[in-house]
């Protein structure tokens, strides 16, 4: 092995392990260091839709799909607020409709396979036992595989994703807490546990207590995570006793969790203190993950922010060892510095207890205006908390999608299938609509359906489909034009109600409802006329 690899990663937890993927994929010479050992357990089960590009990325999304997870399809929250009862859904979000309930062990472990598959060469049992620095220049570190002598190694860059150990921020002081945030993790898992009643039996339920919160995540085989966070402890201290007083004195816990509830692992500690890193970039180094600082887990944003950071650090590393782009660094840290203050800003106020629902939301729109984004209150609290804000990896990926979309929509060669055309096989249908104003203008409304695909975005998915619509004269937001919104949601919920046959392909799902589908776009409001459907 030589001892000048392009980049060493410091850790193999979700953020490590996607920088290295990401890294290797773009075929640098990645050396990837876990000084323990999968699998191993680990805090923090719930998950957000915004990783779902970025595990496509690193060629994890499929094993992730396999690997029989517990769907989450938002969060359902208790005594929150003044509000006594709200609920958040993925789905308003018009992108996706579901992320992940997770055993973190075996999550962990299918990221870091992502790795090595990808190229990468990936050591357990290799702690880094020393940093070398020249002035503020990283130049190199040794690390020790175990029962073997020390190696030293002098990269181009070195990707600490060491979590809370923060290797760099530690060697270099540059760990501040944040205020406000001294808190106390306490989790366990439980068996033979009830369910919040249909719809919401897969949502994360948080529920607020005067001193103290606690989760419930719902997992496979009627099993749950639940911890209790213990607010304001600048000394942590919490046992297991004071964990089963606060599940028991919780009557919305005890209702959800059902009389045979049973836990059946040790309680465990995580201390939730907040911390910023003042520089997550210098010379020869960049942090990712909780190696670039910690927000309180009451949104579920540390995996997501874990990977979107080292996702955009391996990005970065492309760009400034293979193009020599002197403003990478740069650019790193004030993406991850903006990323990173918006999701604290809207930490703190969701701790606000004294203000209602429609309060998150306002706030959450708020931030998003700072970003020149405008959707109404509800779905900006709903795209914030999703981890869809600031999202390179989605945005990279909407950016081909829209091209390819528009491309589709816009192709006036494909043939048209409205007609009584049998095609053998379809890619879309696209359903080309004109829509009439008032003001006596015409505009263009194109209704895409679509092989569903879970790395993508989507207005709406259906078993077998997604429903995308793209209007050029409004924006990238069709569905929030009022005068366009309620059509698209009507013909959303049209191929919903027709889409009955499992793993039907697309060319038979259109011969077997085109003559209703047809007749019902037809029957639209006056103001919208059928152009012609199309598809290829």
């Amino acid at each position: 092995m030589g001892d000048a690899p392009d980049i060493v990663v410091i850790g193999g937890g979700p953020a490590g392990s996607t920088a290295a993927a990401m890294a290797a994929k773009a075929g640098l010479d990645v050396l990837l260091l876990e000084a323990g050992a999968h699998p191993r357990v680990h805090v923090g089960e719930s998950l957000l839709p915004g990783i779902i590009p970025i595990l496509e990325d690193i060629g994890a999304l499929d094993a992730i799909e396999a690997a029989g997870f517990g769907p989450k399809t938002g969060s359902t929250h208790r005594n929150w607020g003044r509000t006594p009862h709200w609920d958040l859904w993925f789905r308003d979000s018009d992108a996706f409709d579901q992320a992940w309930l997770v055993e973190r062990d075996r999550f962990d472990a299918i990221l870091f396979e992502a790795a090595t598959r990808a190229g990468a060469r990936a050591h357990q049992h290799a702690a880094v036992t020393a940093l070398h620095w020249t002035d503020d220049h990283l130049t190199g570190l040794t690390w020790q595989p175990r029962g073997q002598p020390p190696r030293t190694v002098h990269p181009r860059l070195v990707i600490d994703a060491s979590g809370s150990r923060a290797l760099i921020a530690e060697a270099r002081d540059l760990r501040e807490p944040i205020e406000g945030f001294q808190h106390e993790a306490l989790w366990a898992h439980w068996e033979h546990t009830g369910r919040l009643p249909e719809p919401r039996q897969h949502q994360a339920l948080f529920a607020a207590e005067p001193d103290h919160w606690l989760w419930m995540f719902p997992m496979p085989d009627g099993r749950a995570s639940v911890g209790v966070v213990r607010l304001h402890q600048p000394e942590p201290h919490g046992t297991s006793r004071d964990y089963d007083a606060a599940v028991a004195a919780s009557p919305t816990m005890s209702e959800v969790l059902g009389p045979n509830a049973k836990r059946v692992t040790a309680v465990r500690r995580e201390r939730d203190w907040s911390y910023r890193v003042r520089q997550v970039a210098g010379p020869g180094w960049m942090a990712v993950g909780d190696a670039a600082g910690f927000i309180d887990p009451v949104l579920s944003t540390g995996v997501h922010l874990a990977m979107h950071s080292a996702w955009h650090a391996a990005t970065t590393a492309t760009a400034l060892l293979r193009d020599d782009d002197p403003e990478a660094l740069t650019h790193y840290a004030s993406h991850h510095r903006e990323l990173f203050e918006d999701l604290l800003r809207m930490v703190r106020f969701y701790y606000q207890q004294n203000v209602h629902v429609d309060d998150y939301f306002w706030e959450s729109k708020r931030i998003l205006m700072r970003r020149e984004l405008t959707p109404r209150p509800d779905k900006a609290f709903v795209i914030l908390t999703s981890g869809l804000v600031q999202n390179l990896a989605l945005r990279a990926r909407d950016a081909d999608d829209d091209a390819r979309r528009r491309g589709r929509s816009l192709d006036a060669t494909s043939p048209s299938i409205d007609d009584g055309a049998d095609p053998d096989q379809l890619d879309f249908v696209c359903i080309h609509l004109r829509h009439h104003s008032e003001r006596d203008e015409h505009s263009a409304l194109y209704v895409l359906i679509e092989p569903r695909d879970p790395a993508r975005r989507a207005l709406a998915r259906t078993p077998n489909w997604q429903v995308n619509a793209i209007a050029p004269r409004h924006g990238s937001d069709p569905v929030s034009v009022p005068a366009l919104g309620p059509t698209i949601r009507g013909l959303t919920a049209l191929v919903e109600r027709l889409d009955t046959e499992p793993s039907e392909p697309l060319a038979a799902f259109w011969r077997r409802t085109r003559v209703t589908l047809v007749a019902q776009v037809r029957a639209l409001a006056p103001a919208f006329t059928l152009v012609r459907v199309f598809g290829e």
